[in-house]
């Protein structure tokens, strides 16, 4: 094992910082280490990114290592290969990087500090390669505990629906192209760090930046290229948010896993879930209890309880439950009917309900977290509802619980344009009009489309958990667009949505006659510093404007984080994002991103990073320039 510093030891942690780790084809990756002092050999948790231990996600993981090294554990975070102080190119392919985590889970095995026990969690990407490196069954691979993450399939990420996702994949290009640029923070005496930085802005100007999203969603002889989850079968804790992106592929992983499992679905956006607003856990509690009945063969009573815990929105409480999907859930199907009505019975009207397509709508829905805003919960949505196609109850004669993945079925007939997507969103409507966002769906239609010729669509909704008190109505709001969450059509189409066999069904959850009871989950200590590498910096961006006159809209995000690493360097990163669409033009809709990193190295040097870009639906075009102690040292432009 080759490292580079050792940091004084503190809190009972011991930190071993740039640990190479040598790979079969020779590439070496490079590692921080957390162990406890006291001298022995412990069980190992793994995290891989893209993101930069020695900064960036260094940062995000400060708290949980020591926590975990104070529990007695072995905490080894690791940059992706080409990224941070790892060697190689970064494709973002999960095979590559699933066999990669493999590679350095038996490592970890071998090594002294080690008791042969390895587990691997991670959030975001880092759960994806969980996943992906569970499926490859290293042997010394004994649980994971992915957060948010997908198991790679395009329907999961950048495509829901067979829909181009807008914002988040602009924003995490912008991201990914300023942290390419920066050096590593991490300053070896040897000038390992420099060697490293100037090969990379020599492979960016050579091979210009390509869309990783093109490599990470593979297509395969037509079919969707993915982690095998179904092939995993170590015992899996899964936790997902009902608010983030991927709370579809969270439960989806969850039901095709093989080992024992666990989930835990709350209502939160893309960050860990001691750092939100709504209903916060102390998740690392809930992790350690996991690991250390898997790894420390501890019997704490994690493997009596229920295996599936979720939070209900709306009733704003915690439940078990035995399984995902709920096996006592009752499929109850609500007809679309006349007067913009939505029923049990369903009508014999076989007339239809014209829509023009808005591509302004989707402004109120909710934003995915890609920048790490810590916003994003879904704004009021009667406006939205206005500029849909909306078919509401009458008011419940008492309270429903929605848990589970509802379906629209759609009977719909395009009248003019030539192309299509359907976005349906179940929303539950008070007494006072307000709208809520219970979960959305999406669906691209096959070309060409045939027009005058009714056609049924079937549209998923992602998962969800949701109460809808008495005296509320639920409303299916239908619609042709969800900005900035994908984009938008070039034109706008004009359907006609008939009444006649189109429905929506929602899984409802009736009150058991056994009482399963409530998970006692804790909350995070209000006076622990979760975040001890940051400083305060500007408060987070998050902006919707609607021209009056034109009826154009632009929704703008934006974040400052601003870091002191405990090797004495200090990185501030801005990034924003801001997306425009026509209302008249959907054609002309673009997102444009702008990134700024200002680094001071330990030895004192001054890199300043900064980027633009230009997204459209088809078109790419970025731009980069790094200057060091004020001298330009690389610009280039990618289209």
């Amino acid at each position: 094992m080759r490292h580079t510093t050792e940091d004084n030891t503190k809190n009972n942690v011991r930190c071993l910082r740039n640990v190479l780790i040598r790979l079969d084809d020779g590439i070496h990756l490079a590692a921080d280490l957390y162990l406890p002092v006291a001298p022995g050999k412990y069980p190992v948790l793994v995290s891989l990114y893209p993101y930069r231990k020695d900064d960036r996600m260094g940062a995000s993981h400060e708290y949980a290592r020591g926590y975990f090294a104070q529990h007695g554990y072995a905490s080894l975070l690791v940059d992706f290969r080409g990224t941070g102080g790892s060697e190689g190119v970064c494709k973002f392919n999960l095979e590559q990087e699933g066999a990669d985590a493999a590679q350095v889970v038996e490592w970890a095995a071998a090594q002294e500090w080690c008791d042969g026990g390895v587990a691997i969690w991670g959030l975001s990407y880092g759960a994806s390669v969980a996943l992906a490196a569970a499926a490859q069954r290293p042997p010394h691979l004994k649980a994971i505990a992915p957060l948010y993450g997908t198991s790679g399939k395009r329907e999961e990420g950048s495509s829901p629906g067979g829909c181009e996702s807008c914002i988040t994949n602009a924003s995490w290009l912008a991201m990914m192209l300023a942290l390419d640029l920066a050096p590593p923070t991490f300053q070896d005496h040897e000038g390992r760090w420099m060697r490293l930085w100037r090969e990379r802005l020599r492979r960016l100007e050579r091979d210009g930046i390509r869309n990783s999203f093109d490599d990470y969603y593979a297509a395969d002889e037509g079919k969707p290229k993915g982690t095998a989850t179904e092939r995993i079968d170590i015992p899996a804790f899964i936790i997902g948010g009902w608010r983030d992106y991927y709370p579809q592929a969270m439960v989806d992983a969850y039901a095709r896993v093989a080992g024992p499992k666990k989930l835990l679905m709350g209502p939160w956006l893309h960050r860990f879930p001691d750092l939100l607003p709504r209903a916060p856990v102390d998740f690392l509690n809930e992790l350690r209890r996991f690991f250390d009945h898997w790894l420390k063969h501890e019997q704490n009573g994690v493997q009596h309880e229920p295996n599936v815990a979720l939070y209900v929105q709306g009733a704003e409480r915690w439940k078990y439950e035995r399984e995902w999907p709920v096996a006592r859930a009752e499929m109850q199907n609500l007809h679309l009917q006349p007067g913009r009505a939505l029923g049990h019975t369903p009508t014999r009207d076989e007339s239809g309900d014209p829509y023009r397509a808005d591509p302004t709508v989707g402004t109120a829905s909710t934003l995915p977290d890609s920048i790490q805003l810590g916003v994003g919960y879904p704004l009021e949505q009667a406006e939205d509802d206005l500029r849909s196609l909306t078919y509401t109850s009458s008011p419940l004669e008492k309270g429903l619980e929605i848990t589970g993945s509802p379906e629209a079925i759609l009977q719909v007939t395009l009248d003019e344009g030539e192309e299509l997507q359907l976005v349906a969103k179940l929303n539950a409507v008070a007494p006072d009009g307000s709208s809520t966002l219970i979960t959305s769906g999406w669906l691209s239609a096959a070309r060409p489309i045939e027009r005058g010729v009714v056609v049924e669509y079937r549209i998923p909704l992602w998962a969800a958990s949701y109460f809808v008190p008495a005296g509320h109505r639920l409303r299916l709001a239908i619609a042709c667009s969800d900005f900035p969450f994908i984009w938008p059509l070039r034109t706008n189409p004009t359907i006609r949505v008939q009444l006649a066999g189109s429905l929506v069904q929602v899984p409802v959850v009736p009150e058991s006659a056994e009482r399963i009871g409530e998970p006692a989950l804790p909350i995070p200590d209000p006076a622990v510093n979760r975040r001890p590498w940051h400083v305060p910096a500007d408060p987070s961006i998050w902006k919707v404007e609607r021209d009056a006159v034109t009826g154009a809209v632009s929704v703008e995000i934006g974040s400052t984080s601003d870091l002191r690493t405990p090797t004495g360097a200090t990185f501030r990163i801005q990034l924003s994002a801001r997306a425009t669409t026509p209302a008249t033009r959907p054609d002309a809709a673009a997102v444009h991103c702008e990134g700024r990193i200002d680094v001071r190295l330990s030895g004192g040097e001054r890199i300043e990073v900064r980027t633009r870009s230009r997204f459209t639906r088809d078109t790419t075009v970025m731009n980069g320039e790094v200057t060091l102690d004020g001298c330009r040292l690389f610009t280039a432009v990618w289209r």
